[in-house]
């Protein structure tokens, strides 16, 4: 049979008889590969060995020396924070790890937020965003904007504030709530004292009117609508102590003696009737 190209072999009769030029070469030899991981290990010696210089030499030859704050500061002083970071410096400019330095500022009770920027050749900048206070959380604690409760120094606390009563997990809900009702029930010449919510969900308002506003568990926001609605009236009938809004078209009131914090019953009777009757129609208008 005629064949053709220069690379042509006659078929091997055993297939394990291979010759010379058909070995394949399996890699380098074990003495090679030996010098090769030695190699590597005297790198990675270098390595860390040059690491471990470098930790000991830097924090010495590029030493942190100054500490900026910037940030609006109401309860904090720049002094404190920066007496903060330098309590936990344990490197360089270059080594210096940021994120401990951070942590150790946002455990300061009026920090929200803490960022650290290096500066060469020697400087750590220190941006802080502070909490506000919205309300007072029992004796000793306040409560921010974001819903977290901290506690501050007593002598820190802002007098003035209203108090919030309720479970932790409550906090963000109260709040809300603080926010949505108090530019509303301000038109009305109203603060509110003393905002709760009991272990069943209802809510409960202490005004400086001098009364409780009962809002219950459900439709809260319809609920106190219809007070500022209804309100003017009740004002001209005369003085409450108590305000319960939980009705589906009108509400009842506790009355005060105009002499003190008496109750009269039989004329509360009376008048609830009539300011029930008086908000239905106001809620059919």
């Amino acid at each position: 049979m005629p064949w053709c190209g220069a690379s042509w072999r006659p078929a091997l009769s055993n297939p394990e008889q291979v010759t010379d030029r058909d070995r394949v070469v399996e890699g380098p030899s074990r003495g090679r590969r030996l010098v090769r991981w030695a190699w590597a290990l005297v790198l990675l010696s270098l390595l860390g060995g040059g690491g471990y210089l470098l930790m000991r030499w830097e924090p010495r030859q590029l030493p942190v020396r100054v500490v900026t704050v910037t940030g609006a500061l109401e309860h904090l002083s720049s002094h404190r924070l920066q007496e903060t970071v330098i309590a936990h410096l344990n490197g360089g400019i270059l080594t210096q790890d940021l994120a401990e330095l951070k942590t150790a500022v946002e455990t300061i009770p009026w920090v929200r937020s803490a960022s650290l920027r290096r500066r060469w050749p020697d400087r750590l900048e220190l941006e802080v965003v502070e909490r506000v206070a919205l309300a007072r959380w029992g004796e000793d604690a306040l409560v921010g904007t974001d819903g977290v409760i901290f506690k501050p120094a007593a002598r820190d606390i802002p007098p003035g504030l209203p108090e919030f009563s309720g479970t932790s997990r409550d906090a963000p809900k109260l709040v809300q709530r603080l926010l949505d009702w108090k530019p509303q029930l301000q038109t009305l010449g109203i603060e509110i004292e003393t905002l709760a919510r009991d272990a069943r969900g209802a809510w409960t308002l202490h005004l400086s009117a001098g009364f409780r506003l009962a809002l219950g568990k459900v439709r809260v926001q319809e609920r106190i609508s219809r007070f500022i609605r209804a309100y003017p009236a009740l004002t001209r009938i005369g003085i409450p102590s108590l305000v319960d809004m939980r009705y589906s078209n009108g509400l009842a009131v506790r009355w005060a003696e105009a002499g003190g914090d008496s109750l009269r019953p039989a004329t509360a009777t009376v008048r609830s009737a009539k300011l029930r009757s008086r908000t239905s129609e106001l809620s059919r208008s």
